[in-house]
């Protein structure tokens, strides 16, 4: 939740402290995604050793201390180094709690259920965020943001200490081996022979590439596109958090995994988001492009919960955690990718144009996730990989 604060308030703070550069303001963004290029081989061989309490313990700590320094140093090239690390942590945070969920759950089914239940509640603290964020911006400024997601680190620092499960989970599955170029060698041959999973791999890096993209002009829309200010940013984030908890609802109530094929869920949640994000452009007020991003949001929630649960439930614990940071690594260059080439073009074609490119380009994924529909079916080749 206090991501939220921070991730408006790191666009603001970028934007004024480099006179609404977006092209600058792309290469922090960037920033989120670079760290899974450099360090994604390096996660994929060593986190199997890793002992995940502690990781997610040191990694709370050290980022609330990373968020807590942007505003106090206030310097551009410490705010694209700061992202860098803060990022580079959650390189090895996020597949570690990823692979640890279906084993906390109960059942395949519970996870399935669970991955749809954890967007409703991303986006339930998503909505209450960013209205905070915008009181807090407009009362005191982007310093208190900033401290407000150091305080959530921490909290979740304190109830990873306090939380419950059987011990087996928090023990390493290759404790005590050293066989760290092997292990890298026996995730990537894995992908390898498991087409399914180096198809959705590939879908997940070309998502990120139009997310981080969508991010980046996001900020700056408001002002180019409507003429009003850029802390109207705030509602479009509101306006995409609120599509993505009403498709998250639907996902859970209705069964959505479970009912419909994969290939179609990605497909229509892919078009939704390319579908909200290009129609801004020829609304005449700010505010009926907030109603528009609300497909954006729906979109990334069916697409983004689809992606998670199919890579949960379809790769076994042995190598889910690595699997998991390759796959980290391609979003990872799709990401860095699309933040730096929408800035790049922004800055040289415009801001519409690059908007338009963006929607296009989420069609074209879309399209792509449909005629993959034999593949995303087909059976899985992990044991061949093995």
């Amino acid at each position: 939740m206090g991501d939220n604060f921070s991730e408006v308030a790191l666009a603001l703070f970028v934007l004024a402290l480099t006179k609404n550069n977006v092209a600058a303001l792309g290469v922090v963004l960037a920033m989120v995604y670079l760290p899974r290029v450099a360090l994604g081989w390096l996660v994929a061989g060593i986190i199997d050793r890793l002992p995940p309490r502690a990781v997610l313990l040191a990694g709370d700590v050290a980022r609330a201390a990373l968020v807590l320094s942007v505003p106090g140093v206030r310097s551009y090239p410490w705010t694209v180094a700061a992202v860098f690390l803060m990022y580079g942590i959650t390189m090895v945070y996020q597949p570690l709690v990823r692979a640890l969920q279906p084993e906390i759950a109960a059942s395949p089914e519970v996870n399935q259920k669970s991955a749809a239940r954890q967007h409703s509640y991303y986006a339930i603290a998503d909505l209450g965020a960013y209205l905070a964020a915008a009181g807090v911006l407009a009362l005191w400024g982007v310093a208190p943001a900033f401290a407000i997601d150091a305080a959530t680190y921490l909290g979740a620092a304190a109830l990873i200490q306090t939380l419950r499960v059987n011990p087996t989970i928090w023990t390493a599955p290759k404790a005590g081996e050293s066989r760290f170029w092997e292990d890298i060698r026996e995730g990537y041959r894995y992908v390898k022979a498991a087409s399914p999973q180096r198809m959705v791999i590939l879908l997940s890096s070309a998502a990120a590439l139009g997310v981080a993209a969508l991010n980046t002009l996001l900020a700056p829309l408001s002002r180019a596109i409507w003429h009003v200010s850029s802390a109207h940013y705030v509602w479009l984030l509101l306006s995409i958090a609120s599509g993505s908890l009403a498709s998250s609802i639907v996902i859970e109530r209705w069964r959505v995994m479970e009912h419909y094929p994969f290939h179609l869920l990605l497909g229509t949640g892919f078009f939704l988001t390319g579908l909200g994000f290009g129609t801004v452009l020829i609304l005449p007020h700010w505010w009926l492009g907030a109603v528009s991003l609300m497909f954006a949001g729906a979109g990334n929630a069916l697409y983004g919960t689809a992606l998670i649960a199919w890579m949960q439930q379809r790769t076994p614990f042995a190598v889910r955690a690595r699997i998991l940071s390759i796959r980290g690594m391609g979003m990872g260059v799709g990401g860095a990718v699309g933040a730096l080439a929408a800035g790049w073009l922004a800055g040289g074609v415009g801001l519409g144009p690059t908007v338009a490119a963006v929607a296009v380009l989420w069609s074209a994924i879309a399209a792509w996730a449909i005629a993959s529909h034999s593949l995303l079916t087909s059976g899985d080749a992990a044991a061949a990989a093995l």
